[in-house]
């Protein structure tokens, strides 16, 4: 189709127009090729004729079904007039603020506060995919935080615009949105944090200016850090060019930064006096704009508020204060007055005020700031020379201070909120918000504008390509062929300003040298770029400027103060006395390596789009460019690792009214901004797309019959776009849509719209038609009736007479009177029978309602005498259930007490008799150890007696005997290599046999400590669920006084009792399994502790084994048969004696070690059964409260039992339940019975166990006294072994018998009082038991002397006479058959509240 086609007659185009941009207009006469002139018709009815033949023809405007659209990509014509209606309907008449623009989100500044920013509103969009709601801040930041759960990738949200576009609040927004969502369960408040940090950085660097009261002077990026499920766990924030001319200078009607206001606003408060601060008009770097006071801002208000959001970040009152103390210096050192002194000097006089209180609050040298604020220190190779400063030049120098003193604090409180925000685990995602300025041109353009509009050239360039790739995934996912859109690249702008010899590298080189000025750097300027580089040109008019075509416009930069601000420096001088400062904050701000406050400089590496060069001086780095050209690349590598989402922030007007619209200022922004880029890039290929269902429910009008009888709807629009569209250019068939270019929807538009009208011009013919028809069959029906009226009375006059004029007359009258005597006559009649039926019917029915009446109320009396009994039945029936399991249960866990007590004191018995078995084996090896030593001394005596005879024969067998000893020399040869061999076998013996013994112990040590454990843990557990049905028995009784107070609601105190018995039932159910798992548990116990006494008592056996084996392999009576008294001789000497005495020492401290870690042992589980004791103990006394109290309850439920039989009781079948319950009684007084003879039971068994120990304690004590004598027979036995060593180690040997006689003794005492202290601790508690038993013997004795009477007088609460006493049980009788409709509604209740209960 042609482009001429389109612009036919009806259609309407948009004409340039000079107030509102773009103007609407309809085409009166078809276009055709050729034509000179196209004539159209504007909005106001003037004709015009817009010239066509040199210019291009005017943009198409969309149908009216695409106006208002939610995207503005999915309009048929994509141009600049389009975008701007489309915003303006939505803006101005539907009062919606946001648009989408493809992926971008077009936020509209309303002026107003909007109810959409609620949490029911953050909790509609959660969850919500992007294109099912209306478009949101919210919905982007869901689309952020769902793209960052489902692909595990970082996000970030670009927010843009220029100043008052409400860039602050969209970011604020959009961090409340995520602190919501994703709220984790922890008390850290992390949340809270995040969004309290964006009140601080308000407070410090937000001001108020001629477009904004609330602009943001900086640019912030947010890292919002999530973990693994997705909660907020802290937070970072990046910061990029604070604005710091604005500490010192401020337009007219604009202010410093709010802190300062805020400082101000609270001076007249105690806590700040220190600061002497006064009105913000006193102060020059407040007072500059002439405008201190916003309108409807309260700054003390806010004061407060800063203070909160600082203290919930944890910055408490001193680091404030700090704070205050370095904004309220900058204030004062603004007041310094400095007086010119000729033309070249300048002064400060020592008694200026406010330089006084400058040096006070930061703790500096007044004389040196007053001396070095007016001069100047020049270092040269040779010298150093001090030059006085100019007013001008000491003025610049006091507000370079000032401008490096507050970037310093801002940096220093940015950096403690990150701090604040940090988190101690790993961040598993993030989703950063950049909040940053937008494309900037004034009238007077400086540094900060062009550094401003280079970052956006930055991210205008990051933009541009992630729009291009979006669109090359959407028609690589449709199939579609896809051809290379061109698109504007903005590479050689930022080439111009930071690539190699460009804009920041040249202003850096000038800032190098000493004499550098603005003038010389805007001359290189001028010869590398003029007339070389086409988006650099030098205006015409002046020659301190410079121009750069950027993406948005043309911007005109003065170079005035290009140099000052890059530098940014201040004098050494001044730099030293601030680190000499005495006042901690201001000294860490001037350290020479001070640390980085943001914690990605040291990881990640920067570069640049193109390789610029590093100069050899350090200087160069430092300066404000080159920091934010690298703080830009980090910015950008930071991006373009994440997925980008996109919201421009638009300002309707310049006058910040509510929901006006200026349609040259936004499109200005949307210029700026990139929307119009996006839109264009999207109209070069497919802009329109429609699904194939949208397509065939809109179009399904230019479709025939033949087409719509096809059942696949995709096929049939390809037919229908084949016939309708003759050039298959224009469109393209996607998978699941229909992609077409500009204009060819607003072509079928035009097409449907022909159809219908078509259709509407054959309607109204057949229409107009058939009331044309209607019309005139009416006109000709009614002259019809005219003409027959008229011709009927035209005959009547003709053939009427007088005559029969009367006699008709007469005959009408006599009719009249006639049918009126009938019809009255009639009417009486009627009358007559009406009232008598009247009559008969309301006597029948009155006395039928006194019938009624009467049955009535004796039912009602009767039902309340009934209903009355039988609640008072049901109540005692429950009340008496409750009372019998209260009684059961007690039992059961006195039973439970008594019988955990008997095994704990089974348990101890048993262990008494394993001490005292292992006294007993110990007492035997001392025995057999004397029995040897008697041996030894035997031997002695027959070894000398044999000396003697071997004296007397010695002279007649000298040569027999050298013969023998000769034998006998080889026999010890013989035996030495013997002995050696069995001692080294014994020894290996030795250490396998103790090193399994030893791993045994261990191992069933850890058996016994894991078993314990297990059993304290169950028993904790079971004492919990004690506690629980305690606190369940007092509800009960709460329960109870509520039932007695409020007895007139008796069906709900009837569930609650139901309800609670149930519980009761369930819990009694599970007592005896606590029991039996308790019981299970003590018999485990047992047998651990029955096994580990088996093991030991096997260890010993073996142990005496081996020592008897040792004594048995040593044959002395053979050896000392062989030798002679000169083999002893020899014997000794060598030291083999001496060897074989050492084994035995070894032996016997093995023996001996291991009987201390037995006893160790021993010692360890007698500490653990004496706890359990007390603990039993401390358990019994609790019981015995909780039995006391239980039997309180019982006497108050007695009192009120026999209170409410006195009235009720009376009917046999009451007699019967009174029965009952005594019999119930009599078994619980037999089981308690049985329950103390078991108890006298046991104490018989625990006193005869206790005269057991006794006699047991007097035999250990004679044991101790034989072995005392034993230990004596033993010195005398070791005296003879001395003897038989012939004084070889006399001394060591005594004292070490000595020493191991002293042990045994020893060890045997302190067994003795171990054994004693155990026996008496038993007799107390034994003692203790049999208190409580009598204690619980008197109880149920008491419970036994109360005994309920019954009276018999009354029913219910009606008294009555014995007379009358058959007549009134017959008529209950009868009221209780007539009323089993309602004890059926009641069984039904009770079945409901049990199965409620289970």
């Amino acid at each position: 189709m042609a482009l001429a086609e389109l612009y036919a007659q009806y259609n309407r185009v948009w004409i340039p127009d000079n107030k509102e941009v773009w103007q609407s207009a309809e085409i009166t006469k078809s276009y055709k090729a050729g034509d000179r002139f196209l004539h159209v018709q504007l909005e106001d009815g003037t004709e015009l004729n817009y010239p066509v033949d040199p210019a291009p023809l005017p943009p198409l405007r969309n149908p009216d079904i695409l106006v208002g659209e939610n995207d503005l990509t999915a309009l048929s014509y994509l141009h600049e007039p389009a975008v701007l209606h489309n915003l303006k309907i939505r803006f101005v008449e539907s009062k919606l603020i946001y648009t989408y623009s493809g992926i971008i989100l077009v936020a509209i500044n309303p002026y107003k506060e909007l109810p959409i920013y609620g949490d029911a509103i953050i909790h509609a969009y959660s969850g919500q995919n992007m294109g099912d709601m209306d478009p949101h801040i919210f919905a982007v930041a869901e689309e952020a935080y769902k793209q960052m759960a489902r692909n595990n990738k970082n996000q970030s949200i670009i927010v843009s615009g220029e100043s008052g576009a409400g860039k602050t609040v969209s970011a604020r927004y959009t961090m409340r949105y995520f602190a919501t969502v994703s709220k984790s369960s922890s008390n850290a408040h992390v949340e809270d944090k995040v969004l309290a940090s964006n009140p601080i950085t308000e407070a410090v660097g937000n001001a108020k200016t001629t477009r904004n009261d609330n602009s943001s002077r900086f640019g912030k990026y947010t890292e919002i850090s999530f973990d693994q499920s997705y909660q907020i766990i802290g937070a970072n924030m990046r910061t990029y060019l604070l604005e710091k001319s604005r500490v010192v200078f401020q337009s007219e009607n604009e202010r410093n930064y709010h802190i300062f206001y805020q400082l101000c606003a609270s001076a007249m408060q105690p806590e700040y006096e220190h600061l002497k601060l006064g009105n913000a008009e006193e102060f020059n770097y407040t007072r500059m704009g002439g405008s201190t006071v916003i309108e409807g801002v309260d700054d003390r208000a806010n004061m407060v508020e800063t203070q909160k959001t600082f203290a919930l970040l944890g910055l408490k009152g001193d680091f404030q204060m700090d704070v205050f103390k370095m904004l309220a210096a900058i204030l004062h050192l603004g007041n310094v007055e400095i007086a010119a002194v000729g033309d070249e000097r300048s002064s400060i006089s020592m008694e200026d005020k406010h330089l006084r209180i400058f040096c006070e609050l930061l703790d500096l040298n007044c004389d040196k700031m007053a001396r070095w604020l007016c001069h100047r220190k020049i270092v040269t190779t040779s010298e150093t020379v001090i030059k006085p400063m100019t007013r001008a030049q000491a003025v610049n120098a006091r507000d370079a201070l000032a401008k490096k003193i507050y970037s310093h604090l801002f940096d220093f409180i940015v950096e403690r909120i990150n701090q604040a925000l940090q988190f101690p685990g790993k961040k598993h995602t993030f989703i950063g918000v950049l909040d940053i300025y937008g494309f900037e041109t004034f009238d007077v353009n400086s540094f900060e504008q062009f550094c401003i509009n280079y970052a956006n050239e930055k991210l205008q360039q990051q933009f541009n390509l992630h729009v291009f790739k979006l669109e090359q995934e959407e028609y690589m996912k449709e199939d579609i062929p896809w051809t290379l859109i061109d698109f504007y690249d903005n590479q050689p702008v930022i080439d111009l300003i930071e690539a190699k010899m460009g804009i920041l590298e040249l202003l850096d080189e000038e800032c190098l040298l000493p004499h550098g000025k603005d003038e010389n750097w805007l001359q290189k300027l001028y010869n590398n770029f003029v007339n070389k580089n086409t988006l650099f040109e030098k205006p015409r008019m002046s020659n301190t400027s410079f121009i750069i075509q950027h993406f948005a416009d043309k911007v005109e930069y003065k170079c005035e103060g290009f140099l000052e601000k890059n530098r940014d420096t201040v004098h050494e001088v001044l730099i030293e006395i601030l680190k000499e400062s005495k006042f901690h904050l201001c000294a860490n701000f001037f350290q020479d390596s001070p640390v980085s406050v943001s914690p990605f400089s040291s990881s990640i590496n920067i570069k640049s789009a193109r390789p610029v060069l590093k100069s050899p001086n350090k200087q160069l780095r430092t300066t404000v460019g080159s920091k934010f050209r690298n703080s830009l690349s980090l910015l950008m590598v930071t991006l373009n690792a994440t997925t980008p989402h996109y919201v421009r922030c638009i300002k309707p007007n310049d006058e910040k009214l509510p929901f006006e619209f200026d349609s040259k200022r936004v499109a200005q922004q949307l210029r700026a901004c990139g929307v119009l880029e996006t839109i264009r890039i999207s109209a070069q290929s497919y802009p329109s797309r429609w699904t194939y269902i949208e397509f065939f429910s809109r179009y399904s009008i230019l479709m025939t019959q033949q087409e719509l009888s096809i059942n696949d709807k995709k096929q049939i629009c390809k037919i229908v776009l084949q016939r309708l569209i003759q050039d298959h250019n224009q469109y393209q068939f996607g998978r699941t849509k229909i992609f077409f270019r500009a204009g060819q929807v607003a072509y079928l538009e035009k097409l449907r719209s022909d159809k219908l009208r078509h259709a509407c011009v054959l309607i109204q013919k057949c229409v107009r038609g058939w009331l044309q028809r209607k019309k005139f069959l009416s006109m000709r029906k009614a002259v019809v009736t005219v003409q027959q009226y008229f011709r009927g009375q035209r005959t009547v006059r003709q053939a009427v007479t007088a005559r029969n004029l009367k006699e008709t007359w007469a005959a009408i009258i006599i009719q009249k009177y006639c049918r009126g005597y009938l019809v009255r006559r009639l009417c009486q009649l009627i009358h007559v029978a009406a009232v008598t039926i009247q009559a008969y019917t309301r006597g029948f029915l009155a006395r039928k309602k006194y019938q009624k009446m009467r049955e009535e109320q004796k039912a009602v009396i009767l039902q309340k005498y009934a209903r009355a009994w039988l609640a008072r039945r049901r109540f005692q029936n429950i009340r008496r259930f409750v009372l019998n399991i209260q009684l059961s249960y007690r039992v059961q866990q006195l039973q439970k007490k008594i019988e955990e007590q008997s095994r704990e004191n089974h348990g101890l018995l048993e262990r008494l008799t394993s001490l005292a078995s292992a006294h007993m084996n110990d007492v035997d090896t001392i025995q057999k150890l004397e029995s040897e030593l008697e041996k030894f001394a035997a031997q002695k005596r027959t070894y000398e007696e044999k000396g003697k005879k071997y004296r007397e024969d010695s002279e007649q067998k000298i040569l027999k005997l050298e013969n023998q000893n000769k034998e006998l020399q080889e026999q010890k040869e013989t035996l030495e290599i013997k002995l050696q061999e069995k001692t080294e076998e014994m020894k290996e013996k030795m250490d396998d046999l103790t090193q399994q013994l030893f791993n045994d112990v261990q191992k069933e040590e850890n058996q016994r400590m894991i078993l314990e454990k297990n059993f304290q843990n169950q028993k904790q557990d079971y004492e919990k669920e004690i506690e629980l049905l305690k606190g369940e028995i007092k509800i009960l009784k709460e329960e109870k006084t509520q039932l007695q107070q409020q007895i007139q609601q008796e069906i709900i105190i009837q569930d609650g009792l139901k309800m609670e018995v149930g519980q009761l039932t369930k819990q009694a159910q599970k007592i005896p399994e606590l029991q039996k798992e308790i019981e299970l548990l003590q018999t485990q116990k047992l047998d651990v502790e029955k096994q580990a006494h088996s093991q030991k008592r096997e260890l010993r056996e073996k142990m005496s084994e081996v020592t008897k084996q040792l004594l048995e392999s040593y044959d002395f009576e053979d050896v000392r048969s062989r030798l002679s008294t000169e083999d002893l001789e020899h014997l000794n000497e060598d030291g083999e004696l001496w060897f074989a005495y050492e084994g035995l020492k070894k032996a016997t401290r093995v023996m001996e070690s291991h009987f201390q870690s037995q006893k160790e042992i021993y010692e360890k589980e007698i500490e653990g059964l004496n706890f359990k004791v007390e603990h039993l103990s401390q358990d019994i006394n609790h019981l015995q409260k909780l039995f006391r109290e239980e039997n309180d309850i019982n006497d108050g439920i007695r009192l009120e039992v026999s209170r409410l039989t006195s009235e009720n009781l009376v009917i046999p079948d009451l007699k019967q339940q009174v029965a009952e319950l005594e019999n119930q009684k009599l078994d619980l007084e037999n089981r308690l019975q049985e329950q103390t003879v078991k108890l006298k039971e046991m104490s018989n068994r625990l006193h005869y166990e206790l005269e057991r120990d006794r006699t047991h304690r007097r035999t250990t004590e004679a044991q101790n006294e034989v072995d005392t004598k034993e230990n004596e027979s033993l010195k005398g036995t070791t005296q003879g072994t001395e003897g038989l060593s012939n004084g070889l180690m006399q001394d060591e040997v005594q004292d070490e018998v000595q020493s191991k006689i002293k042990q045994v003794t020893t060890r045997l005492a302190v067994e003795n009082m171990d054994l004693e202290e155990k026996l008496d601790m038993k007799d107390r508690i034994i003692k203790k038991l049999e208190d409580q038993i009598k204690t619980l013997t008197k109880t149920i004795e008491k419970a036994e002397a109360h005994v309920p009477t019954v009276p018999k007088e009354y029913i219910g609460m009606m008294e009555y006479k014995k007379e009358d006493e058959e007549r009134i049980i017959q008529n209950l009788i009868l009221a209780i058959k007539s009323s089993q409709e309602h004890t059926r509604d009641l069984n039904l209740l009770s079945s409901w509240s049990s199965t409620k209960s289970i």
